[in-house]
C-alpha cells in the first residue's frame, strides 16, 4: 500500500473523486466538503486541509480529509484494508504534524483509525457519538403541519443565529456563540437556510455538501417548547422535496443513533439506512494509564 497527501482539493478529486462517486452516497460527506473546497472562494482555506489517500495498487482503499477544528473525516472504499490503511494514514498525520481531536467514519475505518492513532499518539479514544446516514429518493405522503417553507432572509438573522447555536449545543455538547451565528449568516447569505413559518419560524433545516448527483440536509432543529407539533417533519418532507424538483436524484442526512424519534420520523418522509459511522473523540491519557 502507497499513502498520496494531495496538496489541494482539486488534485484530491482528480484522483479519487471516480472511485468515490462509484459509490456517491456512503461517501457523499468527503465528496461534498471536497468540493465545496474546490469550488468555494477562491481564496485558499486556513490553515491549509490535510487530503491524502490510501492505494493498492490503482484501487483506492481510503481517502482523508481533516481541516481543523472539524474531525478527521475517512472515507473507507475498501472495508477489508481498513487495519493497514488507517496505520498508514495515523503515521502520515503525525508526521504532518496534525492533531485531530475526532474522527468520523464508517464504524469499521473510525475503530480502526482511532486504534492507530491512540497507539501513535499515546491518547485514549472515546465515542461521541454513533450516527448513522440515510438516503432519501422518493418524499413519503406525510401528514403536514399548519404553515409553509420559505427560504430564510436577512431578517431571520437573529433567530437562525440563536438556534444555530442551540442545535450545536444539543447536537454536540461544543459550541461557540459567536461562531455559531457567524456560520448562520453565512449560510442565510448563501441561500442555505429554509423555516417553517406558520405566522412566525417555527422550524429551521439547512442544504449543505452537494454532489453530482444530491445534497444533504442538517441543522434540523425546533425550539423545544414547539416540539411534537410537527412543524420539523413537514420542513424536512418540503425540502426534500424542492431538492428532488431541482433536480437531485437523492438526499441524504444523518441522525444520531441515540435519537430513536428523530430516527422514525425521517423514516417515515422516506429516508432509508445505508451505512453507520461512529464519531470518536481523543482525550490525553491520564498518568499511569
Amino acid at each position: 500500500m502507497r499513502l498520496v497527501r494531495h496538496h489541494d482539493a482539486a488534485d484530491f478529486l482528480r484522483a479519487t473523486g471516480t472511485h468515490l462517486g462509484a459509490a456517491e452516497i456512503e461517501h457523499s460527506l468527503i465528496l461534498g466538503a471536497t468540493l465545496g473546497l474546490r469550488d468555494g472562494p477562491s481564496s485558499a482555506p486556513s490553515p491549509a486541509p490535510y487530503l491524502a489517500s490510501v492505494w493498492d495498487g490503482d484501487a483506492l482503499v481510503m481517502a482523508a480529509l481533516h481541516r481543523p477544528p472539524q474531525p478527521l473525516v475517512l472515507a473507507d472504499v475498501r472495508t477489508d484494508a481498513s487495519g493497514a490503511a488507517a496505520a498508514l494514514m495515523a503515521r502520515d498525520l503525525q508526521a504532518a504534524d496534525q492533531a485531530p481531536a475526532h474522527v468520523l467514519a464508517s464504524v469499521e475505518a473510525a475503530a480502526a483509525f482511532a486504534a492507530a492513532w491512540c497507539r501513535a499518539a499515546g491518547c485514549r479514544a472515546m465515542v461521541a457519538m454513533r450516527q448513522r446516514l440515510h438516503a432519501l429518493t422518493q418524499v413519503e405522503v406525510v401528514r403536514c403541519a399548519a404553515g409553509a417553507m420559505r427560504r430564510a432572509g436577512p431578517a431571520d438573522e437573529a433567530v437562525v443565529g440563536a438556534w444555530a447555536w442551540a442545535f450545536a449545543q444539543e447536537a454536540i455538547g461544543e459550541a461557540s456563540e459567536g461562531e455559531s451565528r457567524a456560520t448562520a449568516e453565512r449560510r442565510i447569505a448563501a441561500g442555505e437556510v429554509w423555516l417553517w413559518d406558520d405566522g412566525e419560524p417555527r422550524a429551521m433545516a439547512a442544504t449543505t455538501r452537494p454532489t453530482p448527483g444530491g445534497i444533504a440536509i442538517n441543522s434540523v432543529y425546533t425550539p423545544p417548547a414547539g416540539r411534537g407539533r410537527g412543524h420539523a417533519t413537514a420542513l424536512v418532507a418540503a425540502l426534500s422535496r424542492r431538492m428532488l424538483a431541482d433536480g437531485r436524484r437523492f438526499c441524504v442526512l444523518f441522525t444520531d443513533l441515540a435519537n430513536p424519534t428523530s430516527n422514525a420520523i425521517y423514516a417515515r418522509i422516506g429516508y432509508r439506512p445505508v451505512r453507520d459511522f461512529t464519531l470518536y473523540r481523543f482525550v490525553p491519557t491520564e498518568p499511569g494509564e
